[in-house]
Order: C-alpha cells, then sequence, then structure tokens
C-alpha cells in the first residue's frame, strides 16, 4: 500500500518537474524567479521527504507483517 502511494508521488513530483521546465522555459523574469523560488523549490522538497517518509514507512510496515504474520 505504502508501495503504490509512493509510486504516485514519485510520478507526481516528476510531472511537477517536467511541467515547471516547460513553464520555466518561457517564464523567466523576476516573477518567475520568485514564483520558483516560494513556491516550486518547497514543493518539490516537500515531496523528497514525503517520498523519504513513505519509504521508512513501507520498511516498517514490512517488518511488522513479518513479526506478527
Amino acid at each position: 500500500m505504502a508501495a503504490a502511494g509512493l509510486g504516485k508521488l514519485r510520478q507526481a513530483g516528476k510531472n511537477l518537474r517536467a511541467q515547471w521546465a516547460v513553464a520555466h522555459s518561457a517564464w523567466h523574469d523576476e516573477n518567475s524567479r520568485l514564483f520558483e523560488e516560494q513556491y516550486v523549490t518547497p514543493l518539490l522538497a516537500g515531496l523528497r521527504r514525503l517520498e523519504l517518509t513513505l519509504a521508512q514507512m513501507g520498511t516498517v510496515l514490512q517488518e511488522i507483517r513479518r513479526d506478527c504474520g
């Protein structure tokens, strides 16, 4: 279950990075820089932290299943 969520999350991050690259190629002024700094970068960092957390949860859940099964 955690693995499926992790896969979806990773795909969403890839999509966001790809779409931002497209937008950024046409929009590269001060507002673009501010938008990236205030929204895109923190969002991608949060996604990465969440990916790591879900990966850890997956490991813990596997251990629980093994120990209780």
